[in-house]
């Protein structure tokens, strides 16, 4: 694919209406892995590293999706090889890689961008700094089964990431590396990457990673033959279209101890807390009954049959049952009853409504989607639900009724 051109920058920004963060901080964020956040009324125009950040979430798991594929490639092959493979990333400790996104340039060249570093430590522990314009702007912080912290350095501020949040990729998945015996695919012949002549495999994404969404999408993976650590790891197809091609690429492993200062959750001296979704649940509850009513009425009464909501793909979903033309503004609020009755209207305000969904799975505590096993015949079933301030839970069963009720009243329902 070649650079976009300004007229179709804009049209992918209109596409992916700048966003403002629910907890109304003035961002045009498409910060989400892979997980649009909720967008404003109006596009904003963004600078590129604000439409590469908006893969880049889904790098938040280079530690995981790369000990993963490793572990693959060690199931596949003789037992000694296994053993030093194992060996090695056992006295590895950590790493530390930079993160780039790479897209087709001039004469179907790469054009590669630098966009953040990760790091990583046994414990399960991950960060990524996104960098801009040569600083460092933001941090996101994960600690297994602790509260994690995003951080804003450009305007101080920071929010915690509940530990119940979606971790959309990273969670549960070091529990199952020595179970994976799945299908690998070897790369033929070697590459020359940073002066290692690396031999190379491809692994199912949504094997791997138990991400549905994505089920075309694949992870390369090269390995230093010497020392039986990764190179590279490339995580291919996860853009929705119209950026089917680009590529996340973890690249310049340094392995070895990483400083635990990295993964601090401690606020930063001096920075304010961001603060919270200020949209009321009544709000958040509409938004997502309406996102789910008009998804279903274009999809044969059926919700989105996957795990994580994420916005972008979800809108394009609906955008393709619509039958609806790549040029048609999508993820748009406008409260005029008139225009949400015609086609367009629908459309941008239905997948609108969907990314609320991503916001309850990934910013709110306790928040659950079971859009795979719930329909809407289902009437007394938990379709959505997250945990309201003061204890009590915001439910949306299958039949698109909600109710709040308390924590023992949850746990029965659930428990049937």
């Amino acid at each position: 694919m070649s650079d976009l051109n300004d007229e179709q920058l804009d049209r992918l920004e209109s596409a992916h209406a700048g966003f403002t963060r629910a907890d109304g901080a003035a961002r045009a964020r498409l910060l989400a892995a892979l997980a649009a956040d909720v967008p404003p009324a109006i596009t904003i125009r963004k600078s590129r590293i604000e439409i590469m950040r908006r893969y880049a979430r889904g790098g938040a798991i280079a530690a995981a999706l790369l000990v993963a594929a490793t572990f693959a490639w060690q199931l596949a092959r003789p037992a000694p090889v296994f053993a030093r493979v194992a060996g090695a990333m056992s006295r590895a400790q950590g790493f530390r890689c930079d993160m780039i996104y790479v897209s087709r340039g001039y004469n179907d060249t790469e054009k590669a961008e630098f966009i953040s570093d990760v790091f990583w430590i046994p414990s399960g522990a991950e960060r990524m700094d996104h960098v801009q314009d040569g600083k460092l702007d933001e941090s996101l912080i994960y600690r297994r089964s602790q509260d994690g912290l995003s951080i804003a350095h450009g305007s101080k501020q920071y929010r915690i990431v509940p530990k119940s949040s979606a971790r959309e990729y990273s969670v549960g998945l070091f529990g199952n590396l020595g179970a994976y015996r799945g299908k690998t695919e070897p790369i033929l012949g070697s590459r020359e990457i940073r002066g290692v002549k690396a031999e190379g495999f491809t692994v199912p994404w949504s094997t791997v990673v138990g991400d549905d969404t994505h089920s075309n999408a694949n992870i390369q993976v090269w390995i230093d033959p010497t020392t039986a650590l990764p190179v590279r790891v490339d995580l291919v197809g996860l853009a929705p279209p119209p950026h089917s091609d680009l590529v996340i690429r973890l690249e310049n492993f340094r392995w070895g101890p990483q400083d635990p200062a990295l993964f601090d959750t401690t606020p930063p001296a001096g920075y304010a807390k961001m603060p919270t979704v200020n949209t009321k649940a009544d709000e958040i509850t509409q938004y997502v009954k309406d996102g789910l009513s008009i998804f279903a009425k274009y999809n044969q009464g059926r919700y989105p049959a996957v795990t994580y909501v994420y916005g972008d793909d979800q809108g394009e979903a609906l955008r393709s049952l619509m039958k609806m033309p790549r040029d048609a503004m999508g993820w748009a609020k406008n409260d005029d009853p008139a225009w949400r009755k015609t086609k367009e209207g629908e459309f941008a305000y239905g997948s609108y409504c969907l990314s609320w969904i991503n916001v309850i799975q990934r910013d709110l505590p306790e928040g659950v989607y079971n859009g795979k096993s719930v329909t809407p015949k289902d009437v007394g079933k938990v379709l959505v639900r997250w945990q309201l301030d003061d204890g009590d839970y915001r439910v949306i069963f299958g039949d698109l009724s909600s109710a709040t009720i308390p924590p023992d009243r949850l746990r029965e329902i659930e428990g049937r």
